[in-house]
């Protein structure tokens, strides 16, 4: 009985083993045939970069003498950065406000945030008060 559960445990672990083996192999595939398409895109690129060398050539362009020049990426000349913007400490120290005296490590008090209303809840079934009687006129 010992035998059959060993024989057992070790034939699960074969077949996780092999799963595994099918799925990096898959997997590899896959990035050959990225590497492929992109090697492909590439050499079409450079054809086409050579195609449009030649016919510049032929009409007698002067392109060759034209410094180049990287273009801004996205028409903007300074790129973004990522991150919170840095605080000004000069600005603060001017202000005069309580505890940002310069050279001082304590931080400013700071005034507390003003608190939302809470607003009633919304009831779905509102109670509908029965109209007023209107007075009568004696003529």
């Amino acid at each position: 009985m010992l035998l059959n559960k060993k024989e057992l445990m070790y034939k699960q672990l074969v077949e996780k083993l092999y799963d595994r083996c099918q799925r990096i192999q898959a997997e590899n595939e896959r990035c050959v045939m990225r590497v492929n398409g992109i090697k492909k895109i590439v050499r079409r690129r450079n054809h086409d970069v050579e195609l449009l060398k030649k016919r510049l050539d032929k009409h007698g362009d002067n392109w060759r003498s034209v410094p180049m020049v990287a273009p801004h990426p996205k028409g903007k000349t300074e790129q973004k950065r990522r991150g919170p913007k840095p605080k000004n400490k000069q600005a603060a120290d001017e202000t005069g406000t309580p505890g940002s005296e310069p050279g001082s490590n304590t931080p400013a008090a700071r005034k507390p945030r003003k608190q939302k209303a809470k607003q009633p809840p919304i009831s779905l079934n509102p109670v509908i008060a029965p109209p007023h009687p209107q007075p009568q006129l004696l003529t």
